[in-house]
């Protein structure tokens, strides 16, 4: 009599656990794109009938993604071990890849119920072979014909957050999926702008037109100039 009764006690617990459909976790689905102001991938934008940018490349490597509890959620005082949830990458994207969708999945993960304020992000150097070794982005193209290309070497750290300032988001048990938008149109404008002062130069002489945060050609503040650029043109986004 006792086994049976031992029997029908664990029996009841594990059909308990098995109904048991509640979850502190919800799956956000994070993904990135290169957009223009009418939303769809930007390609060319000409500000003169003289000077034409056009970018056909665009690339980042992303070292690691970091959620952040909203301050005035429980969360952030009852679990601080849930503060920060933070993901180990590397995720090297290729935006303007003509042979993928417009928004490229980075990650799916589960992360605890709470309200989120941002997620940063961390471009890293990449060690992958190929032409984004040792850079954390690169952007590649036209100016009046002549290539050039931008890009950095140092880590770039994006706190990133919806256009609307009191928009946070909340997961609760629920799918959802973010994007992150990056605008090309002020990056193209500014190298117009820089163009048609004479200031993008070919300082070496190998064909292409450098402008990075190593100083290659000359162009160390140019550079910086972007980056700070690409940092402020980039936000979230709840809608691909």
């Amino acid at each position: 009599m006792k086994k049976t009764a031992v029997l029908a006690l664990l029996v009841i617990m594990i059909s308990a656990c098995t109904n048991d459909t509640s979850s502190t976790t919800g799956n956000v689905t994070i993904k990135a794109s290169a957009v223009s102001t009418t939303g769809k991938t930007s390609l060319t934008a000409r500000s003169t009938v003289t000077s034409t940018v056009v970018i056909t490349d665009f690339k980042i490597n992303i070292g690691n993604i970091k959620f952040e509890v909203d301050e005035q959620d429980e969360m952030h005082d009852t679990d601080p071990s849930h503060e920060d949830v933070k993901l180990n990458g590397p995720f090297l994207l290729d935006l303007l890849d003509p042979g993928k969708t417009l928004s490229q999945i980075i990650t799916s993960v589960n992360i605890p119920n709470a309200k989120y304020e941002e997620i940063k992000f961390k471009f890293a150097p990449s060690t992958a072979v190929g032409d984004m070794n040792g850079k954390s982005y690169l952007i590649k193209g036209t100016v009046d014909g002549k290539p050039f290309e931008v890009w950095s070497a140092k880590e770039v750290e994006l706190e990133m957050d919806f256009n609307d300032p009191t928009k946070d988001f909340m997961v609760n048990s629920n799918d959802l999926s973010l994007n992150i938008k990056i605008q090309l149109d002020a990056i193209m404008v500014k190298i117009t702008d820089l163009a048609k002062q004479g200031l993008l130069v070919d300082t070496d002489g190998d064909g292409t037109i450098e402008i990075s945060t190593n100083d290659d050609d000359g162009h160390h503040d140019l550079g910086e100039l972007i980056r700070d650029l690409l940092e402020n043109e980039t936000h979230l986004d709840d809608k691909d």
